[in-house]
């Protein structure tokens, strides 16, 4: 530690912030504290006329260098004095920081020989100057008291220089330029380096940097406000993090991804800040970890910065005007230019053609276009005059190194590494020499992760039969397609791998690389590629793991549209979500090769506008949704279409109604959850759909003249409509009187929802009028949550003796209470009445209304299923309930107490009328307080010759271990029964609209 801090100069200035009492009192504790360190006291006599100055003087003179400073701490603490305390430690920390001084050391070298630029720092410095002035503000000032500490996303696509950035303010703090009076420490931690680390503690994690000359950790981790938690590459996790496991306790060890989520959930160091950098696939997966980040972008280089990076990237001002004019008139290459590692790949291309005399050029259809230019434009240097069979070695030895790596999650690599695979010490050299590797004191790494990745990729393609078996770590193709496609799949850099295998699927690709590497490349990957997405097709779409987004952008890599044709006719059920214009693009290439969809789910937010914040022309965003539309007619089986929280403009609307109205589309069911837009074109889209039998409409807020018009449209004889969801519309009483009118008019309409609507008794009573008509044929009407009385039961009532066509009436979730029930049941115990299925779900029923339901179970051998649920039916209830199952006339096959308060006093009558009752099927007993004792009794009933029930609803994990292994004895004994959790809600969600 450097003398001149330890000097009288400082103690005096600290001296100086004592009150006098405070100076007196500190004066009177050193007679005896210097014994402490087993140190000689300062006579008394001298101490006690000493003045600031003179005390200063006789510490410096006792107790050279430290020992003065650790006696004054100690003294600060025991005159109360904390503040002194922490602002000196804080000062010796800045002036004399081990770990500071081998971080300035290892990012000055990571800034020199692994930072992708090739361009002058100033030149960095002014492209970033908006974005780092952000950084350098945000944390500039201290949270006060009692507020939380902060988080900053740093935020970007891959390749806009996140890391770089990071990497660049690590560097200013190491040496002193940023945040030295804000943060005594910054850590950075690497996703791909923590991949490696199963289990660890934050204490361990952070000692892998930590200088032995250092203070211990646990130290200073006890000053969190003062440390800042850099978190760099959150996509390349290949964990999970979640809040349901968290650690408070810096020195645990646990599960890396627990200590990670702690400390990004602020459970681990809550007074610390962080500052996390995450792209496109993770800011998703972030927002639900950090407490209300603050967000800056990097927005990538300008137009203006990308002709100024090719002037000082090229020397001479001839190629720098060809280089810059050949990028420029390419639209598409030079967008890709704002991101500064493409900038760099294109300039090195043409760098390498300048230096060989080639004719300038790069091919960009797409990302692996790009690197395949960039690597083939190195080989053509690297290995010229090789011949094919040591070229093929050599760069089989490269990849195999890179491949290695990415299963490994390794970057940086060892001598023994490229031995291990087969890179020679003259290879490595050659490499270097052409800037594809790089080296960092005894480590060589890729000069860019993306080049690391694709060159992993190229490895599938170089193996042959002859080659033998790869490496244990590496996985095969089929391994590697699971990984960039499922949900939850690899990291970003596994995914990346993925999208460049699919892109090398291209024939031209592979041209392209055959005739720059001088030998062909296996054909078998395309055909392997292509089974592993069969098998995922043949999946159950409702328990698949295939996130369909990730596919299509795969696929949307090759650019080949016949093998983008051959994958999407494996699949019949299709979901897509397009937030952007890339989304829109790739959704567009794809579907339009799609000819055997039969289901499409579809999400389009705030895209297609004129307003939208893109670049695209708006002319061309319609190009691309008019092709997406196209699948409509094309599709060969085209039956359902689900559009979902859709945003459409005017010119939108337009071509999505417009493409449904034409005569060779097929669809027959139509779920739309968005704006109507003016909704004339959908009204004569319905009109004109001759096979559309379904619309679903839950969840759009409808007027009541778009009410009007939609029944104006139902009522017409070219309406095929059958099921009619409008749940959840806003449909008041008022509107009910034009919904009614369809019931009458409309004979092929056979089921209608209305639940979530404030229909109210008026609206009931016009329904029920309509329902009377001798012309209604409607089948299933469901009113749940429709603010009905018992009132509205009479109208009902009515309805039923007269109507011969309803079977299903859903009253849920209404208050209808146990008068309501009596006055339905006046209508159900006559013989007329033909209603099968009756809900009462959460209708403030009790054991009294069960007398008038039980004698209904008795008289009326139509109805099949009674859904009680969510009532306080209780024991009593049930036991009339029971005594009707066990009549002889009771037909009833259903019968729903979930929630009904019940308790294990009524097991033994429901376990007499499971054996007796020869009807019933199905019984939901779920949410119920059913202890052990009264499960025995179900169970033995349930095992009995005579029960013939096929489906009960029970929780099964709620019960203890013990009657667990009860029910599941029964269900082996019983192998035509079922026990499930909530047996009907699936059934019951998608008659309402609420699954499709």
């Amino acid at each position: 530690m450097a003398e001149s801090f330890f000097s009288e100069f400082g103690l005096l200035w600290y001296l100086g912030e004592l009150r006098k009492e405070e100076f007196w009192k500190f004066k009177e504790l050193l007679k005896e504290e210097p014994l402490k360190f087993q140190l000689q006291p300062i006579p008394w006599p001298e101490l006690k006329k000493a003045s600031r100055e003179d005390l200063a003087a006789l510490l410096d003179q006792h107790y050279p260098g430290k020992w003065a400073w650790e006696i004054t701490l100690s003294l600060f603490l025991q005159v109360h004095r904390r503040d002194l305390w922490a602002r000196a430690q804080d000062e010796i920390r800045n002036k004399f920081n081990p770990y500071k001084s081998h971080m300035k050391e290892k990012f000055r070298l990571i800034w020199d020989n692994e930072t992708c630029l090739q361009v002058p720092d100033d030149f960095y410095t002014e492209t970033t100057k908006t974005e780092y002035e952000e950084l350098c503000a945000a944390y500039a000032a201290r949270p006060a008291a009692g507020d939380p500490s902060l988080s900053v996303v740093l935020g970007g696509p891959e390749g806009i220089g996140k890391t770089t950035l990071l990497r660049r303010v690590m560097l200013e703090w190491a040496e002193g330029h940023l945040w030295e009076d804000r943060f005594t420490f910054i850590f950075f931690l690497a996703g791909c380096e923590m991949n490696s680390t199963p289990e660890t503690s934050l204490v361990e994690l952070l000692s892998r940097d930590w200088p032995e000359a250092s203070e211990p950790i646990e130290a200073i981790l006890s000053r969190a406000e003062r440390i800042l938690f850099i978190v760099d590459g959150f996509e390349e996790l290949k964990f999970t993090l979640d809040a349901s496991d968290l650690c408070d306790d810096p020195g645990r060890r646990r599960p890396t991804p627990v200590i990670l989520s702690s400390l990004l959930l602020k459970h681990l160091l809550p007074e610390s800040s962080l500052l996390v950098s995450v792209g496109e696939l993770g800011s998703r997966r972030m927002a639900c970890l950090l407490q209300h980040p603050r967000s800056i972008t990097l927005p990538g280089l300008s137009e203006r910065d990308r002709e100024l990076y090719f002037s000082h990237f090229f020397l001479g001002k001839d190629i720098v005007s060809t280089a810059f004019r050949l990028v420029r008139d390419n639209t598409a290459l030079f967008i890709l230019c704002r991101y500064p590692l493409t900038c760099w790949l294109i300039c090195t291309c043409l760098k390498w053609q300048q230096e060989r005399g080639d004719a300038l050029g790069v091919v960009c259809g797409s990302a692996t276009n790009l690197y395949a230019s960039f690597v083939t434009s190195v080989c053509k240097s690297g290995l010229q005059g090789c011949p094919p069979r040591q070229g093929r070695a050599r760069l089989r030895s490269l990849c195999a190194l890179a491949v290695e790596g990415i299963w490994t999650d390794m970057f940086a690599f060892q001598p023994g590494d490229l031995r291990r695979n087969g890179v020679s010490e003259s290879e490595a050299t050659r490499w270097l020499d052409m800037r594809l590797l790089r080296r960092n004191g005894d480590q060589f790494t890729f000069c860019h992760a993306c080049v690391q990745e694709f060159c992993a990729a190229v490895w599938y393609l170089l193996r042959r039969p002859q080659d033998g078996s790869p490496p244990p770590a590496v996985g095969t193709v089929t391994q590697l397609v699971m990984a960039s496609v499922v949900t939850k799949g690899g990291p970003t850099y596994m995914q990346q791998v993925g999208t460049y295998l699919f892109g090398l699927c291209s024939e031209d690709t592979a041209r392209l690389l055959e005739a720059a590497f001088g030998f062909p490349l296996s054909k078998k990957v395309k055909q392997e590629v292509a089974r592993c997405l069969w098998g995922f097709s043949r999946r159950d779409p409702n328990t698949s793991v295939l996130n369909f987004q990730e596919m299509l952008n795969n696929l949307f890599e090759t650019q080949d549209k016949a093998f983008t044709a051959q994958v999407m006719n494996f699949f019949h059920n299709v979901n897509i979500y397009i937030g952007n214009v890339d989304d829109l693009s790739v959704s567009s290439f794809c579907l339009s090769h799609c000819r055997n969809v039969q289901k499409l789910h579809l999400c389009v937010e705030n895209v297609l506008s004129e307003n939208s914040e893109d670049a695209l022309d708006y002319n061309q965003k319609l190009a691309y949704w008019r092709d997406i539309c196209s699948v409509f007619t094309t599709s060969q089986d085209f039956q359902t279409l689900d559009l979902y929280n859709c945003s459409f403009d005017e010119a939108s609307h337009a071509i999505l109604w417009k493409a449904l109205a034409q005569p060779t589309c097929k669809l027959q069911k139509l779920v739309f959850a968005s704006d109507l837009g003016n909704g004339i074109d959908f009204f004569k889209a319905i009109l004109h759909s001759a096979h559309l039998t379904y619309l679903n409409l839950h969840g759009t807020n409808l007027s009541q003249e778009e009410v009007r018009q939609l029944c104006e449209t139902l009522k017409h004889p070219m309406c095929n409509i059958q099921q009619l969801m409008l749940g959840k519309c806003d449909i008041t009483e008022e509107a009910c009187e034009d919904v009614a009118s369809i019931l009458v008019c409309n004979q092929k309409l056979k089921l209608l929802s209305l639940v979530e609507n404030p229909v109210k008794n008026r609206g009931a009573m016009l329904l029920c009028e309509a329902l009377q008509h001798p012309c209604c044929s409607l089948e299933i009407l469901l009113l749940q949550y429709g603010c009905l009385t018992s009132v509205a039961c009479d109208y009902i009532s009515q309805a039923l003796l007269c109507n011969k066509s309803l079977s299903v009436l859903d009253l849920g979730s209404n208050f209808l209470e146990d008068g309501g029930v009596a006055s339905l049941c006046k209508a159900l115990k006559q013989p007329s009445c033909s209603l099968q299925q009756l809900w009462l779900i959460g209708c403030y029923l009790t054991p009294a209304c069960c007398e008038d339901l039980s004698a209904v179970i008795i008289s009326n051998e139509n109805l099949k299923t009674l859904k009680l649920g969510n009532n306080k039916i209780q024991d009593a209830g049930v036991q009339r309930l029971c005594e009707a199952l066990k009549h002889p006339n009771c037909k009833l096959e259903n019968l729903g107490l979930e929630i009904c308060q019940l308790t294990s006093a009524c097991c033994e009558d429901l376990a007499w009328a499971l054996i007796v009752c020869k009807s019933l099927r199905g019984l939901n007993l779920d949410w119920n307080s059913f202890d052990h004792d009264g499960m025995v009794i179900l169970c033995d009933a349930l095992c009995h010759p005579d029960c013939v029930l096929q489906l009960l609803g029970l929780e099964k994990s709620a019960f203890d271990e013990e009657t667990q292994l009860l029910l599941k004895a029964v269900e082996e004994r019983k192998t035509h029964l079922t026990i499930v959790h909530q047996p009907w809600k699936r059934d019951e969600l998608s008659m309402k609209g609420s699954l499709i």
